[in-house]
Order: C-alpha cells, then structure tokens, then sequence
C-alpha cells in the first residue's frame, strides 16, 4: 500500500474546500485526497473507520455495491508548510448529482432522472441495512437499544431550533424580499419548539444505523456513461453518524425538492422509494420525525442565505430557495400525530405537490 509521502502533495487538483485529486506514484492511479487539520481529523478517522468496517461487512454480501470510495491510505503529512492528516481515497469516476442536475432541463431525461434516484435509493439501503448489525454489536451490554436513537433525535432538534432562530433573527436572506423575509421569519417562530415532546420508541422500532447525515445531490457521484444496470451511486464526505435512516431519506429528497422542477422530483422521489424498497421492502418512518427532519434541512437552506456572503451555485436559485418557504408552510399547517408512523416517500411528494 503507497504511503501518503509517496503521493506529491505539490502536485493537487483542489475539488473542494479540503478535497483534491492527486496521482499514485507508482502506478499514475487518480485517487481523491482529503487534507485537514486540528479538530478536523479525528471525526474523519471515526468515520473511516466505520467505512472499513462496512466494507469487510459487504464483502461477504454477493451482488450489493459499495456506495462510497474505498480507503487506500491515510497518515500524517506536511501540506503547504504545516502538519496535515491525509485521507488518499479511491477515485470515483462519474459527477455528481447537482451537476447532472444541472444539465437537464425541465422535464427533460425523465428515465435518466429514474435511474438517479433509483441507484441511490439502493446505496443508501446498503448502507442503512448492512450498519445496523455494526451498530448493534456496538452498544454496551448496559445501553439500551433506542439509546443512540434518542441522542441523534435530540442533537437534530436542538440544531433545528438553532437554525430557527438564526432565520427568525435574520437582517436579511440573500434573495428574498422583504415579503419572504418576513415569511421566513414567521415560519421559524412556529418551529423553534414545534417537534419538542415526549418521544418513546419501542424496543423493536429502533431504526439507528450508520447515515450519512449531509446528503445531498453535491454529496453523490454516479457515473451516467456506465450500462443502465451498473450506475452505483457513490456518497462522498460522509460523517457516517449513527442515526436515524430517515434523516437521509428525508435529506436526499429535501435537496430534490429544491433544484428540480415537479416532475422531475416526483420521477427521482419514485425512483429513489423502488430503489430503497427493494432491499428494505417494508420501511416506514414516525410522522413527527419525518416532518422535524424536513424542517431541519429546509431551515438550515434559509440560515445558509443568512450568512454574510453566500454564493449560488446553479441549478440553486432565488426562486428555488422560496420553495423552502412553501414546504415549511405545508409543514406547519399539517397535522402531526406524533405516534403515527408513514411512508417517507409518499408523504414527501404529498407535501411537495
């Protein structure tokens, strides 16, 4: 296995904030290398960790794909004249799902856009799924099944309700008149402590398993020039958060909603359910934490446009971002029984239609 010194670190492509392409020395293989400092390595060391195991789990599972990059080295380094941690990945050809996104107009590719949400539908299924016995055989014996779950759910309210408040409190949001502003405000005083309220689950609910908690269509790489069959979807910078699996259905489907038009969303919303459906067939999701994890992502769309210099990056829009508004609308104005349980999917494209 190349050792990271062995990479040329003087010789990157920058990809992202922290991501570059480079070359293996010894064989020209492209890989992506992540570089990061302080506080940044050790959550990025947990996550590769669990991403080794997920792969020793999926090699004895015959057929299922492995959705994200493989690790090839990582180690510490000396980048631009200060110490760095390295994180060398296997190069995932393809684009990402924005960029696809981007080129289509409305309307237009409906199989293609299928097809999108159909390979990612089946990764985030593996990845849910084939977690879940790691996850289990990780709680102590004195922990409680649901215990990890409740942790996720109260970190997500509690950043939800940050989020509120930063929009409620907002001088101005980057494309948004003083109309939506005063919209967007109102909204988020309805959900600053909308979803707080007693919450058990039955042991035999538990859903924690590995998510990827920021998913969205920059965060997923599939290769459309592959057969129809073969296109894998890939998920990149991944945190692997042991969480609620609804939280990335929710997420996926929240970025969706936002840079397609209607038909199209509801095209990759049934492609993503025939996806996900076919290795986890009968999946449902508790109302009350569907409807807090569409929130969550809707307001943190708005406080991102809050920031003090924020820049679109297409097919992201002004007129895209009120689609936020609408569906936080819809929300606040839905009925919630908060032991109800539903079908993630359907109700997306019943609030989003």
């Amino acid at each position: 296995m190349e050792s990271v010194q062995e990479i040329d670190l003087n010789a990157l492509t920058p990809i992202g904030r922290s991501s570059y392409l480079g070359l293996l020395t010894s064989t020209g293989r492209q890989v992506k290398i992540i570089l990061v400092k302080g506080a940044e390595v050790l959550p990025l060391q947990e996550a590769a960790a669990l991403r080794r195991k997920l792969v020793e789990e999926l090699s004895g599972k015959v057929g299922l794909p492995v959705p994200f990059p493989v690790e090839i080295k990582s180690g510490p380094c000396i980048f631009e004249g200060s110490a760095a941690w390295a994180f060398v990945n296997s190069y995932v050809p393809g684009s990402d799902l924005t960029s696809i996104v981007r080129r289509l107009a409305p309307g237009q590719d409906s199989e293609l856009v299928h097809e999108i949400g159909q390979a990612t539908g089946v990764s985030l299924a593996v990845l849910h799924s084939t977690s879940k016995r790691l996850v289990r055989a990780g709680h102590k014996e004195d922990t409680e099944p649901d215990d990890q779950e409740i942790v996720w759910r109260e970190a997500t309210l509690t950043r939800q309700e940050v989020l509120a408040r930063r929009v409620r409190d907002a001088i101005k949001i980057t494309a948004l008149d003083d109309h939506q502003l005063r919209r967007a405000r109102s909204l988020a005083g309805v959900f600053t402590s909308r979803f707080r309220s007693t919450h058990d689950h039955a042991v035999d609910e538990a859903t924690d398993c590995l998510i990827h908690t920021d998913l969205h269509g920059g965060n997923i790489i599939l290769d459309t020039s592959a057969p129809s069959g073969a296109r894998v979807a890939s998920f990149i910078d991944d945190q692997l958060s042991v969480g609620d699996s609804g939280y990335d259905i929710a997420s996926i489907q929240n970025w969706a909603f936002e840079v397609m038009d209607e038909q199209s969303f509801i095209t990759f919303s049934h492609g993503l359910e025939i996806g996900y459906k076919s290795l986890i067939p009968r999946y449902t999701l508790r109302n009350s934490d569907l409807l807090l994890y569409l929130t969550d992502r809707s307001l943190g769309r708005l406080a991102y446009y809050a920031r003090s210099a924020p820049k679109w990056v297409e097919p992201y829009g002004s007129e895209r971002l009120i689609r936020h508004l609408d569906l936080l609308d819809r929300i606040a104005s839905a009925a919630v029984s908060p032991d109800s349980f539903t079908d993630p999917f359907a109700t997306v494209r019943r609030l989003a239609t």
